[in-house]
């Protein structure tokens, strides 16, 4: 007698099988304190707008706030005020959930919450060196922690330069316990360069490395354009 069943038994166990079009995930966003609050202001809405998407766990350090003062608006003296500075476009901004950086009660400071990665953006030198030596004193140390121990992607703004030798032996700490440090480098290479389209390009990217696929412009490179025409050397 015939079956259509598979033969495979990955496709088999909870007949009958259905491939869902999109895969939902959470991801945890710690906003550092580095210069770079416009950077991290920028992640979150081009997260936001990420199909993929389905909470975003935003978390933010004293220190970020105080950089934000002078980076985005001399109002922001709390969380909330900073979320209020973020314009999701047509992403709902009821998708964040916003934790105390004191709250190390939080559900992502437990490795049983089933987050999917975090980026901390910006990182500072501080929050490098307490990342990179399994010092968790907070919620954005806390959370970055989870993901090293349950080997989830983990993504590292830094935001320093030039580099000393305590930052590139916390960076080679960090990489070695599976983090991906990625400081902000500009894409030089996008077309019509500007600061916008700079952070635009960059969050992108690290978007990617956190299974998310942002819509819009993609930013690649696309190669240099062969010259035809020209004789073998």
């Amino acid at each position: 007698m015939s079956s259509n069943r598979c033969a495979c038994p990955i496709f088999c166990q909870r007949p009958p099988y259905r491939l869902a079009a999109v895969a939902k995930k959470e991801i945890v966003v710690g906003v550092s304190g580095g210069s770079g609050a416009q950077l991290a202001r920028r992640f979150v809405e081009i997260a936001l707008a990420s199909p993929e998407l389905a909470r975003l766990h935003l978390t933010i350090s004293d220190a970020a706030l105080q950089v934000a003062r002078a980076e985005i608006a001399p109002s922001i003296e709390r969380s909330a005020d900073w979320l209020a500075h973020v314009r999701p476009g047509r992403a709902s901004i009821h998708a964040i959930e916003l934790h105390e950086n004191a709250d190390v009660g939080a559900s992502i400071a437990s490795g049983s919450h089933p987050f999917a990665g975090m980026i901390v953006v910006p990182c500072s030198g501080g929050t490098l060196g307490a990342i990179a030596n399994g010092i968790a004193r907070d919620l954005l140390q806390r959370a970055a922690d989870v993901c090293l121990k349950e080997r989830r992607p983990l993504i590292l703004a830094f935001r320093e330069s030039p580099y000393s030798l305590v930052h590139v032996e916390n960076m080679r700490r960090a990489t070695l316990a599976g983090a991906i440090v990625a400081p902000p480098s500009p894409a030089f290479y996008v077309d019509s360069p500007s600061v916008e389209r700079f952070l635009d390009a960059y969050c992108v990217r690290v978007a990617r490395l956190l299974g998310l696929s942002p819509p819009g412009e993609e930013f690649r490179w696309k190669g240099v354009p062969s010259r035809r025409g020209r004789g073998r050397r």
